[in-house]
Parts: C-alpha cells; sequence; structure tokens
C-alpha cells in the first residue's frame, strides 16, 4: 500500500475506531445525505461539495463519473486485488412498513416502466466498466415500485424486469464478468430468491457461475436455505454461486427471524463456510446417480476471523489433493484495508515462495492457494454515495466495533516504515 494511501486509511479507520466521533459523525452524515438545502447539499454546494470530496467521498467511493471510476478500478488492480465488485450508489431505501402489498399498482403504468428503465440504464452503464473477473452488484428494489410489488406479492418478475436482467447477464457472460444479486429484507426476499433460482437455472449451467445469489447468516432460516439451494443446483445439474453476508437489515427485519446473539450469527457463518469448503454440507446425499452439487463461495465480511479460517480450510484441502470449491473474498472500499492487505500479503507470499525453480505441479499449486481478494465500490453523486455511506455504516456497526485492532496494525506499519527511513516513494515499493 503506497503512503499516502497508508496514513489516509489510519486517519480515516481511527475515527471509525471512536465511538465518541461517530456518535457525533452519524447525525452531520444524515444531514449531508438527506438535505435539499442549497447550503447542506454537497451536489448544489460547490464548497461543501470540494470538502466532502477531499475528507469523505474521495475515500470511499469510485467516482461520480466513468472515468473517474475506471481511474479507481485500476488502482484497486494495481495493488493486487483480483477484481473489483462494482454498483450504483443510489439504492431505493425499503424500511419495515414500506413494503405493503398493493404498493406498485398505486402508481400508473408509465412510471413504473420508466423506474425499471432508469434502474437497467444504470447497471448497464455500470456494467460497461467492468472487466473479466469483476463483479456487478445487483438489487432488484432498485428497479422500483412495479419490481416491489411483484416481489413482496410473491408474483413473477414483471416482463421489462426479465428483459433487463436477461439483457444484463448475457452482456456480463460476453464480457467474462460475473453478477451477484444482493440480500434484501424478508418482505422482498422470498420473491428475490425465486426469481435468482430460474434465472440461476439459465445462466449457471457451466462449471462457472455466472449469476450469484446472497445468503445472510443472521437468519435462523439460512442453513435450511442453503441446503434447499445446494438440492436444487444438484438434481437439475447447475452451479450455485453464493455470497455469504452476516446481514444487514437487522434494525427494520422481525426479531424472531434472526439468531439470539451476534456470536450464534458468527457461528453460523463460519459453519456454513466451513460445511461449504469441505464439501460436507449437512443433508447433501451422494451416491452413484448423484454428486456433488456444484458451488462457488464469496465471503463478503469484514471478520478477520472469518476470513483466516476458511481460507486455512481451502488452503489445506488443496495442498491435501482433497476436493473443494473456488473461493472468493471482498470488503468495501476504505474499510477494512487492514484485512484486505492481509490478503494481498498472502497473494504475494505464495507467489514468492513458488518461483519459475519449480516445476508444473507446484506453479498450479501457487495459484491454486493464492486467495482471491475483491474490493466493494460503488459510484454516484456525491449526495447519493453519502446517502450508501449512511447505510453501510449502520450495517457494519459490529465491524466497527473492531477497528481499534486494524487501528493498531496501520500504526505498527507506519512506525516500521518510518523506522527503516522509508518515504512515500519507499512505501511505493514496499507494500503491506
Amino acid at each position: 500500500m503506497p503512503m499516502p494511501l497508508l496514513l489516509k486509511s489510519y486517519f480515516i479507520t481511527s475515527i471509525l475506531a471512536s465511538p465518541k466521533i461517530i456518535k457525533f459523525f452519524l447525525p452531520l452524515l444524515n444531514t449531508l445525505a438527506n438535505s435539499n438545502s442549497a447550503l447542506l447539499n454537497p451536489d448544489r454546494n460547490p464548497v461543501l461539495h470540494m470538502i466532502v470530496r477531499k475528507f469523505i467521498y474521495d475515500h470511499f467511493i469510485a467516482g461520480e463519473d466513468a472515468s473517474q471510476v475506471r481511474a479507481s478500478v485500476a488502482a484497486m488492480k494495481k495493488l493486487g486485488f483480483s477484481g473489483v465488485i462494482l454498483g450504483y450508489a443510489k439504492e431505493v431505501n425499503v424500511t419495515g412498513g414500506e413494503v405493503q402489498r398493493g404498493d406498485g399498482m398505486s402508481v400508473s403504468k408509465e412510471v413504473g416502466e420508466k423506474a425499471i428503465g432508469e434502474w437497467r440504464d444504470g447497471l448497464m452503464s455500470t456494467l460497461s466498466l467492468l472487466q473479466p473477473g469483476d463483479f456487478l452488484s445487483v438489487k432488484f428494489s432498485g428497479a422500483g415500485p412495479l419490481a416491489l410489488h411483484a416481489l413482496s406479492n410473491n408474483l413473477p418478475p414483471p416482463p421489462l424486469v426479465q428483459e433487463a436482467m436477461h439483457l444484463l447477464l448475457n452482456t456480463a457472460r460476453s464480457q467474462k464478468a460475473r453478477i451477484w444479486l444482493d440480500a434484501e429484507q424478508q418482505d422482498l426476499q422470498h420473491g428475490i430468491e425465486k426469481w435468482t433460482i430460474d434465472l440461476m437455472r439459465i445462466y449457471n449451467t457451466g462449471p462457472k457461475a455466472l449469476l450469484y445469489t446472497t445468503m445472510q447468516a443472521y437468519l435462523k432460516a439460512t442453513p435450511a436455505n442453503i441446503l434447499h439451494h445446494l438440492q436444487l443446483a444438484q438434481a437439475e445439474n447447475w452451479t450455485l454461486g453464493i455470497k455469504l453476508v452476516r446481514g444487514a437489515y437487522i434494525a427494520t427485519e422481525k426479531r424472531d427471524l434472526i439468531h439470539d446473539t451476534i456470536q450464534d450469527t458468527h457461528e453460523t457463518y463460519n459453519s456454513i463456510a466451513a460445511n461449504l469448503l469441505g464439501k460436507s454440507y449437512p443433508g447433501i446425499t451422494i451416491n452413484e446417480k448423484l454428486e456433488y452439487p456444484r458451488a462457488e463461495l464469496f465471503l463478503a465480511t469484514h471478520n478477520e476471523e472469518s476470513i483466516k479460517q476458511a481460507y486455512s480450510i481451502q488452503s489445506s484441502r488443496i495442498q491435501q489433493g482433497k476436493p473443494t470449491m473456488e473461493l472468493a473474498f471482498g470488503q468495501l472500499q476504505g474499510m477494512a484495508d487492514e484485512i484486505s492487505c492481509s490478503l494481498l500479503q498472502l497473494r504475494r507470499n505464495e507467489r514468492s515462495q513458488n518461483s519459475s525453480a519449480f516445476g508444473d505441479k507446484q506453479v498450479a499449486l501457487a495459484r491454486a492457494l493464492k486467495p482471491k481478494a475483491y474490493k466493494c465500490l460503488v459510484w454516484g453523486s456525491t449526495q447519493e454515495c453519502l446517502q450508501f455511506l449512511l447505510r453501510r455504516v449502520k450495517e457494519n456497526g459490529d465491524a466497527l466495533g473492531r477497528t481499534g485492532y486494524w487501528v493498531q496494525g496501520f500504526r505498527r506499519e507506519i512506525w516500521r516504515r518510518v523506522r527503516v527511513g522509508s518515504g512515500v516513494h519507499e512505501g511505493r515499493r514496499k507494500e503491506i
């Protein structure tokens, strides 16, 4: 990591690690993210726009336009990341009580179809910025009221939504990119899973998953839900792509659906990952007629223990010649940089320990052992991105509680470079 970025990450993470500063910062961020005032809206106030861009936006966000986003993506890959997950910051923020059966019928067909068109066009613009191996992040709720109505009533997708998804998936396939569908509130999630399974039946028939679904470990039903998906993939011969998260809607979900303690969620998350990577998921039957279902796993987490455990399981099985599955890791841009850089260091260690002096088998093993590390980037206007950041800070409250450890890691690295007399240029050469 270059020295300027290291110092900035240390400064930002130190702020996130302070409950007092966060308590002061959140109301201010909420005001800037939602104000229509010419004074407090950063998209309308040039001076405020400059300040927000310099101290907040540029650290967490990929950019406001295509050229800025491409530069951010290139910078991430130059650091050593395998790729990026790119999404548009503007979201339909649905909270409990806002999703009501019949909502979509309260707007005209013209308004509803216009919203779908804007959603499709925004995603296509985002997809055009991706390179082979990257991911496009998609939320069905972003398609607006007609999609929300269909999801909340367990109806098939509106024709325009279905057409848009086919367009996105075919385009992603031609670009060798991939798509993941984000999880949402349980009022919508059952419909989302039905739509996603139907799409995976069409687009995940090869050995690699083009489309990933999202599973939330804080839900008590998730282990059984993953089993259901695995059994479908096994019976119907398609590849299941899973993005595993802890969960983002605890403030609005029915409490009885969620684990009683955060420790229960941690244990569920880690056990799901271990069972998938070990190809030993409880309830899966294997015999002469049924092979183990094809699946790929993406751990979207800021929890270092979960990452270390999963990587240890996968690398151990690879070294022992045992079957496992494709595994990748991802963290939000500007957050958990200490963890992200630890993954990059593992990639470099595997590369340096397996030089060209080794044979083909050792080189192949080295490639297999390199962890696939991604950064999740968003782009959009300054205020849209502040709204996105506000939601992510609230969602990652548990992770923020652990940022003191990351601050210590950044501090140690800064002092290490100072002690050896390294400056900005040395920081570019000596990376975390």
